[in-house]
């Protein structure tokens, strides 16, 4: 059994997990990088890690299937012995208006962002034989004020917030559970969604956000860190990491 704190990323091939999970691994975690689809992505960031630590492990696992998911939890118990935390990263955008929201957009995005959440948490609190463990969901603010064209994603994100309280009751003392929501954070998707590789675009939200800069993954990774690696008193908690941007 790994010596170590294991910690399980979904998603975690690019973007803010991808952030997450190298971070982790510079701090000493045995790390399970988990991706869908993006495998090249996925191969880049596993040599990239393996280049200074050997605990990692790469398991491609879509989130929203039981059978994938409960596959991913038992290799990771047969490397590691354990997994002490799990990250609930993978999330999914298909926007459309409300009017023209289908049922296969509805569907997908919600098997994703709540259903995998619910899935990985349960598969997780099924294999944690420990004192001390994490569930860490990523959540939105979106989920609490909503936005036009998001539908399916801001219902998923409320599920989510929700979902988090529930299994924070259920689970602890053994196992804490809290959502971290982001606010703005520099990503490709975030820059691309909004169009912020226009200057006066990105001038325009950096302004309008208190602390006056756009968040990075790295402002994610500190919270994270601080929740999993301290004995906090913290538990069912919607932590939000946005400069100012929403206050809930």
């Amino acid at each position: 059994m790994s010596e170590k704190k294991v910690i399980l990323i979904t998603g975690s091939s690019k973007g803010i997990g991808a952030v997450l999970l190298k971070s982790f691994a510079l701090k000493d975690f045995d790390v399970i990088l988990n991706y869908s689809k993006s495998e090249k992505e996925a191969l880049t960031l596993f040599n990239e890690i393996s280049v200074f630590s050997n605990g990692i492990l790469k398991v491609k696992a879509d989130v929203s299937d039981r059978d994938q998911v409960r596959d991913m939890f038992n290799q990771a118990v047969d490397r590691f012995g354990k997994v002490d935390v799990l990250i609930n990263n993978a999330g999914l955008n298909i926007d459309d208006s409300f009017l023209n929201m289908t049922d296969e957009k509805w569907k997908k995005v919600i098997d994703t962002n709540l259903t995998g959440t619910f899935i990985c948490s349960q598969e997780f609190a099924f294999h944690f034989k420990g004192e001390n463990g994490h569930i860490i969901n990523i959540g939105a603010s979106t989920g609490i004020r909503g936005r036009k064209n998001g539908v399916n994603y801001c219902s998923a994100k409320a599920g989510v917030i929700t979902l988090t309280k529930c299994l924070a009751l259920e689970l602890a003392p053994k196992i804490r559970v809290n959502c971290i929501i982001p606010g703005l954070i520099n990503t490709e998707e975030l820059m691309t969604r909004y169009n912020l590789y226009d200057k006066n675009n990105f001038d325009n939200k950096v302004n309008s956000i208190p602390l006056q800069r756009i968040g990075t993954p790295e402002d994610i990774f500190k919270v994270a860190y601080f929740i999993i690696n301290e004995d906090t008193y913290i538990n069912g908690q919607n932590i939000f990491v946005n400069g100012g941007d929403y206050m809930g």
